[in-house]
């Protein structure tokens, strides 16, 4: 909506992403492990329903208050906004929601000798970490005394075959974005070979070949940076 669009969520399909330009994940949140309580609970689902009500409730402001139809070249998946219909939109609905981060990566040590020990999915709508994660008490084991420890949060994003940015929560249906993204994190595991994660590291499970490009935008840059990694089924 800030560039004055609008997306239209039943273009944004299984279907429609080309595998082949890539998924990529950006790294935009880093954080001390010790500190992550500080970032809210993150859920695809949560946020996957909340974009699809708000969408929803924004083209019914269109029709309705403003009485327009909703036409859209059948090769599109962005509809032009008006700068009066934004304001409509934010003052009935307030802000858009935020974009989710469904991954997220644990580290040790610093500069050259940071690595990353675990991947995993932010997939529940409580906090990950409240009840004492499995990764951040192997933590406590004496061989990582004495290391910093990090984690990252990370969006995701697919490309359609005219390059058409499609984000993983606006994938619809649900389903088809919840097993992209665990696609995601068992080919990322298997491939990283993370040494604290405990699935996928002797076999992926994909179901789709993807290749992901990761790009670290965070306050600790080092981390991952232009990684790429082809999965595979």
């Amino acid at each position: 909506m800030k560039i004055g669009y609008l997306p239209i969520l039943d273009r944004y399909r299984l279907k429609d992403i080309n595998f082949e330009y890539g998924c990529f994940i950006a790294l935009d949140v880093c954080l001390p492990l010790y500190k992550v309580l500080e970032i809210n609970a993150q859920s695809l689902q949560d946020t996957w329903g909340k974009i699809d009500d708000y969408v929803t409730n924004s083209l019914r402001i269109i029709t309705d208050v403003y009485g327009e139809e909703i036409e859209i070249d059948a090769k599109d998946k962005l509809r032009d906004v008006d700068r009066e219909i934004i304001n409509e939109i934010e003052y009935r609905l307030k802000e858009p929601p935020r974009a989710c981060y469904p991954l997220y990566f644990i580290s040790v040590g610093d500069g050259i000798d940071e690595r990353l020990v675990y991947v995993g999915k932010t997939s529940s709508k409580t906090h990950r970490f409240s009840g004492g994660h499995s990764a951040a008490l192997k933590l406590h084991a004496p061989k990582y005394e004495g290391l910093s420890k990090h984690i990252y949060f990370g969006t995701v994003v697919f490309l359609d075959n005219n390059k058409n940015y499609m984000p993983l929560e606006f994938i619809q249906p649900f389903e088809d974005a919840k097993s992209l993204l665990s696609n995601l994190e068992a080919g990322l595991i298997f491939n990283l070979q993370p040494e604290l994660n405990s699935i996928y590291l002797n076999n992926s499970y994909a179901l789709f070949d993807m290749y992901v490009n990761i790009e670290n935008h965070s306050s600790r840059p080092g981390l991952l940076q232009n990684k790429q990694v082809s999965i595979q089924t």
